[in-house]
């Protein structure tokens, strides 16, 4: 069996001011590094056999906080890397409501009729994310394998995985900064064992 620990990146400079980074990138808040120490902290007494980021600054960021002083395979994978955004990337909500209310509303309330245009697919999304996850189990079958990754990427494997519609892929709980979700592959089954755990930002100090 293996154990994935799906880790959303800390909360970044972009994040705060409501823009949208797909494949572009900011770097870590200060709250998101405080969290991602928190979670290291949190993880301490969890052993891992590999660690597999993002390739996107952000997430490698939060994985080397993460890591700390582990001695642990690292890899760098474009196919853990967020959503493509296209023309959205870069710019806040606020602008991206003026110009593509229509498009973005459906994107963030009804992604089942959210048509890819300039941006990656859901269904695009999903197919390198679990790929990617499938090799991992592969290399790694009875092992915890540290992951980590993005909101919308994290949310595309769970849904996958319970076997939901795309209408379904907001369903809560909300992947925050640095939450945990905890996914298993025994032979040829998935399984979610948990969900946008955030218990580590949620004890006292």
């Amino acid at each position: 069996m293996t154990t994935f620990y799906l880790i959303r990146h800390g909360e970044t400079m972009w994040n705060k001011e409501h823009r949208l980074q797909g494949w572009l990138d900011s770097p870590l808040s200060e709250d998101g590094i405080l969290h991602a120490e928190k979670l290291r902290d949190h993880l301490k007494k969890c052993s891992f056999a590999a660690a597999y980021s993002s390739s996107s600054g952000r997430a490698k960021e939060t994985m080397h906080i993460l890591l700390d002083n582990r001695q642990l395979p690292i890899y760098y994978e474009d196919n853990l890397r967020e959503i493509f955004l296209g023309d959205w990337q870069g710019k806040t909500v606020e602008d991206i409501m003026t110009i593509h209310r229509l498009d973005y509303e459906l994107y963030t309330d009804y992604p089942g009729q959210f048509v890819a245009t300039h941006t990656e697919s859901f269904g695009t999304v999903t197919e390198r994310a679990i790929f990617t996850l499938s090799k991992i189990a592969e290399k790694y079958p009875e092992n915890n394998v540290l992951i980590v990754s993005h909101a919308v990427t994290i949310k595309c494997i769970i849904n996958a995985i319970l076997g939901r519609s795309i209408n379904q892929l907001w369903a809560e709980p909300f992947i925050n900064g640095t939450s945990v979700t905890i996914i298993e592959k025994v032979e040829q089954q998935w399984l979610v064992k948990d969900i946008g755990n955030i218990q580590h930002l949620q004890q006292e100090a």
